[in-house]
């Protein structure tokens, strides 16, 4: 059994009033007290602590005690904008960048076309003028930026630090990220968390549910579109798997025949890729629609299959230009081929979220950069 030291109690104990103060921006000290099981003197430790820090402000006010009886309770104010981070998604020749405060609220935006990729010399240029641009507004709100994520549409290793992206001439290159990072970090002199597209908007997409239900503890992100991507939440956490590969559902395949080339993409990718399906069908035609639909609902339903019937997951959320070509019909035919396939009725829906990559890649800085904040 792992023994706790006493810092990582306080530690923990800070990141469970933190958590608290997320879901509610005003509190007293023996309110918060109420809702955890530490003692008056430890909250009221924390809470001094958050006040010096700038997370919390004295708003002022009072309460009175439980049932009018007691001392008058000082109220304290949860500052949203005290800490943020800048999230920036590049995927195509866009590039969406995003400050965010606490709550995953949008401060401000940026966005720009351009033909430079991700892994070029010259992107540093652009990189500095986003960041520029966004710690301007950060001074106006007396925000602190504690870092900045950055969600790419490549399939990331850890294991080998590269990112596999498709260069100029539509063929997949590995390149080597640590230098890339480590060069915009000399640039702007800020923490830098280099995350797959996918996942990061599979962050935002929980963090969504978190905050407009009850979140589920696991959920299934497919994003289908230019490419094919999955993201996976288990025990309220992003899974990435050992080389950070997981949801690389490109080479997900049903055809036992096929066989992948250098030069090719993933089976999947070459049977849901917007452009296979544009080049395929003619979507003038009511006739060819309907055989997109039908096409496109039976590979995500045997897709949602094999990762259900492994994992027992129920929610799961499905997005992208694929998807969006025709929502609701896509989405009917998923669920009905699904439940065909099997004994199961999981919960399927779909998302047209905007700029989800750049939330999720500032949330998950957000979650990072904080954690070193509260337990300093």
């Amino acid at each position: 059994m792992k023994s706790f030291l006493p810092n990582d109690i306080k530690d923990e104990n800070r990141k469970i009033i933190f958590d608290i103060l997320l879901q509610n921006p005003g509190l007293a000290k023996v309110e918060i007290t109420e809702k955890t099981s530490m003692s008056f003197v430890t909250v009221s430790k924390i809470v001094n602590f958050f006040d010096q820090i700038g997370i919390l402000t004295a708003t002022g006010e009072s309460r009175e005690g439980s049932g009018g009886l007691g001392r008058k309770r000082t109220v304290y104010r949860f500052n949203e904008n005290s800490y943020v981070t800048i999230g920036i998604q590049v995927i195509g020749r866009t590039i969406t960048a995003l400050l965010i405060n606490l709550h995953s609220k949008i401060i401000d935006s940026y966005s720009i076309n351009t033909d430079i990729p991700f892994y070029s010399e010259e992107f540093t240029t652009i990189f500095e003028e986003i960041i520029i641009r966004l710690r301007k507004k950060a001074e106006q709100t007396n925000s602190v930026v504690l870092g900045i994520g950055i969600g790419v549409d490549g399939a990331i290793n850890t294991r080998k630090k590269t990112i596999r992206m498709r260069n100029q001439d539509n063929k997949e290159n590995d390149y080597y990220y640590e230098e890339i990072i480590v060069n915009l970090e000399n640039k702007v002199n800020l923490p830098i968390l280099l995350e797959n597209d996918v996942n990061a908007s599979t962050v935002a997409e929980f963090r969504n549910l978190e905050n407009s239900e009850k979140a589920p503890t696991d959920l299934v992100h497919i994003a289908v579109g230019d490419g094919i991507g999955g993201g996976l939440i288990i025990n309220k956490e992003l899974h990435r798997g050992y080389n950070a590969s997981a949801g690389e559902l490109e080479y997900m395949c049903f055809d036992s025949e096929y066989r992948r080339t250098p030069s090719s993409v993933g089976w999947l990718e070459s049977k849901l890729g917007i452009n296979y399906l544009l080049n395929t069908y003619d979507l003038n035609s009511e006739e060819d629609i309907e055989a997109c639909v039908d096409h496109i609902s039976r590979n995500l339903a045997l897709t949602i299959t094999n990762i259900i019937s492994v994992l027992d997951i129920d929610r799961i959320i499905i997005s992208g230009k694929t998807i969006a070509l025709f929502s609701d019909r896509i989405l009917e035919g998923t669920k009905k081929y699904v439940e065909q396939y099997t004994e199961w009725t999981p919960n399927i829906t779909y998302s047209d979220s905007n700029n989800s990559t750049a939330i999720g890649a500032a949330v998950l800085t957000l979650q990072h950069e904080m954690i070193k904040i509260i337990s300093a």
